[in-house]
């Protein structure tokens, strides 16, 4: 597999779900404060996509720029985790336009969930075919405790508080970008 075509092409793709979102604020017909406070919850959607999409695609790059080998396992499960940050946009317009409602957070941590989790997968694929990579630190436990825990404890709460749902990934995100800054190697 040529890893500069599929860096190319995951580039590409995460790029326009980054881009896309932020059609879904709209323009008000009018401008005051209460027309642009309407827009608060998409753009604090869209703030949190784009910022995990941004963090997702740091730790993309560093792990196939480090890989001298990509296999057909390490290119299904970049397709599939390809396809998880196509659903991004989706869910984060679900959950802009309906905050507070139990479906839209459930769906939005889900596929938030299954992105990072494939994510793993991915690394853990790479680093199986390419055993001289340097440890990075999302391969670090307390990252990943901090990734699934606050995505699990999301999801349990948007099933009795959905609006706390996303101010848990809110916070998760937050901590982990500092954490990522704090602790990054390059």
């Amino acid at each position: 597999m040529n890893k500069d075509r599929i860096s190319a092409l995951s580039d590409g793709i995460v790029a326009i779900a980054a881009t896309i979102m932020v059609l879904e604020l709209a323009v008000p017909e009018t401008v005051s404060v209460n027309s642009l406070l309407s827009q608060l919850p998409i753009f604090y959607a869209y703030l949190l996509s784009f910022s995990l999409i941004y963090l997702a695609w740091r730790s993309h790059h560093n792990a196939f720029e480090k890989a001298k080998i990509i296999n057909n396992k390490i290119f299904v499960i970049n397709g599939m985790w390809l396809f998880l940050v196509t659903l991004i946009p989706f869910s984060t317009a679900l959950v802009g336009n309906a905050p507070n409602n139990v479906l839209s957070e459930v769906i939005y941590v889900i596929v938030l969930l299954l992105w990072v989790l494939s994510f793993q997968f991915l690394d853990i694929a790479i680093t199986k075919a390419n055993p001289d990579v340097p440890k990075d630190e999302v391969r670090d436990n307390k990252v990943r405790l901090l990734m699934f825990g606050g995505y699990l404890i999301a999801l349990v709460s948007a099933f009795f508080m959905p609006i706390l749902s996303i101010i848990i990934v809110g916070i998760d995100v937050l901590v982990m970008a500092i954490f990522l800054f704090l602790n990054s190697k390059n």
